[in-house]
């Protein structure tokens, strides 16, 4: 602890890494210049770009542990490309995507390599106890009706295809808290990984603090996520070897919370408000898939699925080729990465995707499977795919550490 302590304070390409990788979901939607219509260079790109090549000075050979990605996109470049043939659509569209993709890919193969574990979480750590203090600033001004700041960077551009949410949404006027990031899920996405970590580190007090930014939010995916969080840590409190005092003062604690939220939603309109929302948005969770409006459940979870009854039995195997289904039926592209993949690149690329995500299974270890489990559950109700929310959720599962990496050395 004292040599991680000494660490910190000093400037390190490892901690650069370990930095940047935890501030930038923070980052994502900021841009550095556009280009015409077609070409947008963000601020991260330019980061990236800027550590992969001092990390490729050290070493240029892919490494078997982080290039993962890599694969996964090769797999998918190939049945794609079939899709892009079943289909006559776009070769040049798809590629290029897919090009985009693989820079990601090899630069985090590199980025990865660095053991910056520690440092990736103690920066977390902070920029979610910042956030989830300003979620609650956000809720109690939003509910008096004081001005508060958004959490936009100020001086800083986002992309054309880039919005920013705020902490009341505009069409509702429903007080949704979004903290320094787009939007409320965006917050619980990034916070998860805080809470998980906070969870078997047995750090009470910050867990309060994430639980209570999560459910401020009243985002599904955040809530979904906190309770999964939560449910799985205590089955694997053995794995995670977490003291049976901790156990027993989370399950306390877990149930003077929910008292607390009865009392005061009770008690106070703008708690019973957030409540009654969230509870709105579970009870009305089946009656938003099968309507006819496209809601943004519908969106996140079945998008335009019922497009594939109209395949052919070739696409229906390898999809109209990748980024495609969206332009082939002009239609918007948003939905989960499951039903997107499906759309894109059939079955046979789903299967592949599910095949490859469980592949990465072997490469986790038993105490950080919740990180993955995160990551799934963001895959199946979020458009996060190779976004920065998904390397940070990835970054979880595999990053090592100079501990792990000095054992796997003396072993």
């Amino acid at each position: 602890m004292e040599q991680n302590k000494k660490r910190f304070g000093v400037i390190s390409l490892t901690g650069t890494v370990g930095f940047f990788l935890a501030i930038a979901p923070v980052l994502d939607p900021y841009i550095f210049m556009e280009i015409g219509s077609g070409f947008t260079l963000k601020i991260n790109d330019l980061i990236m770009l800027f550590l992969t090549t001092l990390c490729f000075s050290g070493s240029y050979k892919l490494e078997k542990n982080t290039d993962f990605l890599c694969k996964w996109l090769f797999g998918l470049g190939i049945i794609g490309l079939f899709g892009n043939l079943a289909s006559g659509s776009d070769i040049a569209n798809s590629s290029k995507n897919l090009i985009v993709w693989l820079i990601y890919a090899i630069c985090l193969n590199y980025i990865w390599k660095k053991p910056c574990r520690d440092e990736f979480f103690y920066w977390v750590e902070l920029i979610a106890i910042f956030a989830s203090i300003l979620v609650i600033f956000q809720f109690i001004c939003g509910y008096i009706g004081i001005h508060m700041w958004d959490g936009r960077i100020p001086g800083l551009s986002l992309g054309k295809y880039d919005g920013w949410a705020g902490y009341i949404d505009v069409n509702t006027g429903d007080i949704r808290p979004n903290g320094i990031f787009q939007e409320a899920s965006y917050l619980g996405i990034y916070v998860s990984i805080a809470y998980a970590q906070a969870f078997k580190e047995e750090k009470l007090k910050r867990m309060l603090l994430y639980a209570t930014a999560m459910l401020m939010t009243t985002s599904v995916v955040a809530i979904i996520t906190l309770a999964t969080i939560t449910v799985l840590t205590l089955i694997m409190k053995n794995k995670l070897s977490l003291s049976s005092r901790t156990t027993r003062k989370i399950f306390v604690l877990i149930g003077i919370f929910i008292l607390i939220l009865i009392i005061a939603g009770n008690l106070n309109t703008a708690i019973g408000d957030s409540i009654t929302y969230v509870l709105k948005r579970f009870t009305n969770f089946n009656s938003d898939l099968n309507g006819a409006r496209m809601s943004s459940t519908k969106y996140r979870i079945i998008g335009h699925v019922d497009l594939f009854n109209q395949y052919s039995f070739l696409q229906k195997l390898f999809g109209v080729g990748i980024a495609q289904y969206s332009q082939v039926f002009n239609v918007s592209a948003y939905s989960n990465v499951w039903v997107t993949t499906l759309l894109n690149c059939g079955i046979i690329g789903v299967g592949y995707l599910a095949l490859c995500v469980f592949n990465l299974k072997k490469r986790v270890k038993k105490e950080n499977i919740i990180y993955l489990v995160v990551l799934i559950l963001v895959l199946s109700s979020d458009w996060q795919w190779f976004s920065w929310y998904f390397f940070a959720l990835i970054s979880a599962c595999v990053l090592s550490s100079f501990r792990d990496d000095y054992v796997s050395i003396t072993k």
